[in-house]
């Protein structure tokens, strides 16, 4: 038994923390970006000139990390419909919403309000698919974790404003609108070749709008390369690792430990913005969202002999 429960802290335990992590860390190395590229928060172009560099290489990295195992990296025709679809919520409309509305917010609410896309995947799947309709344990998840945004907002119009916390929830919709996609379109498929193109297409477009639209890095210093260079690889890895585990363990057993990245992301920003998480407002939210993705993942393991998965 003692050797069962060290397989699972190597194999799935230990992983999918390194995960939670490094996702948690992006939101306040996406904010320190700005001040080493020196972007303005009213620089909507250059943050989407930033956003384009980092996933346009981390879908490279994705790919050449598919091609070192073996994968295929060329699309067939009928992939590109679900590259495109995939890439139109998860990297386009995501990004586009979250990288302009984290300059107008802190750290610790834009991952807070973030980890709200498992609740919109939840309500997307309700809504478009005929076999996974929302129960009473998600529907409360749901509703702890869209508290925690309401939470948020009691500071008034101080509390939550549309240009920053406003954006950075509309991304969040994107992506539970993206995991509906990747739902649909994945099965079949590589997704390790998905996610490299989709990353890239979208990537490409955001750079391409920052670039078009005068966007510019104001200044490119050492410091700012190993900080994008860090955030690229994150997107990789993280990508990469949780696409293994789910590989090889039921998918809600995995997607539990989803919880710990708004918890990562206000650890990360105190450490690397210095910002001040422990207000009752900012503790409470933080409680009510990881507590409702972890009550909507949770999966009760059968109690008769054998473990189900």
């Amino acid at each position: 038994m003692s050797e069962q429960k060290g397989a699972l802290l190597r194999q799935l335990y230990m992983p999918a923390v390194l995960c939670t992590a490094l996702w948690g860390s992006a939101a306040p190395c996406i904010k320190r970006g700005y001040e080493l590229f020196e972007i303005a928060a009213d620089a909507s172009f250059s943050q989407l000139l930033f956003a384009g560099w980092r996933f346009a290489l981390a879908g490279v990295l994705v790919l050449v990390a598919a091609k070192l195992k073996g994968h295929r990296i060329l699309p067939v025709r009928s992939e590109w419909k679900p590259i495109l679809w995939i890439s139109l919520f998860q990297s386009m409309l995501q990004y586009v919403c979250y990288y302009i509305g984290l300059s107008a917010t802190t750290g610790t609410k834009g991952s807070v309000l973030s980890g709200t896309q498992t609740f919109f995947a939840l309500i997307f799947a309700h809504l478009f698919l005929q076999n996974d309709k929302l129960n009473r344990q998600k529907a409360l998840g749901c509703i702890c974790g869209f508290a925690g945004v309401l939470v948020l907002g009691l500071g008034g119009l101080n509390g939550f404003n549309l240009a920053g916390d406003g954006l950075v929830l509309l991304s969040a919709a994107s992506a539970g609108a993206g995991a509906l996609v990747s739902r649909i379109f994945t099965p079949g498929r590589d997704p390790m070749l998905l996610t490299g193109w989709q990353l890239l297409l979208g990537g490409l477009l955001l750079g391409g709008i920052g670039a078009a639209g005068g966007g510019w890095l104001g200044a490119v210093t050492l410091p700012g390369v190993l900080l994008l260079g860090y955030m690229i690889v994150l997107s990789a890895a993280a990508f990469t690792i949780w696409t293994a585990l789910l590989g090889k363990f039921p998918v809600g057993k995995v997607t539990v430990f989803g919880f710990l990245i708004p918890v990562f992301g206000a650890v990360f920003s105190a450490l690397v913005l210095g910002e001040n998480i422990f207000t009752l407002r900012n503790l409470a939210a933080l409680m009510l969202v990881s507590g409702g993705i972890a009550v909507a993942n949770y999966v009760r393991e059968a109690k008769s002999g054998t473990e189900q998965a």
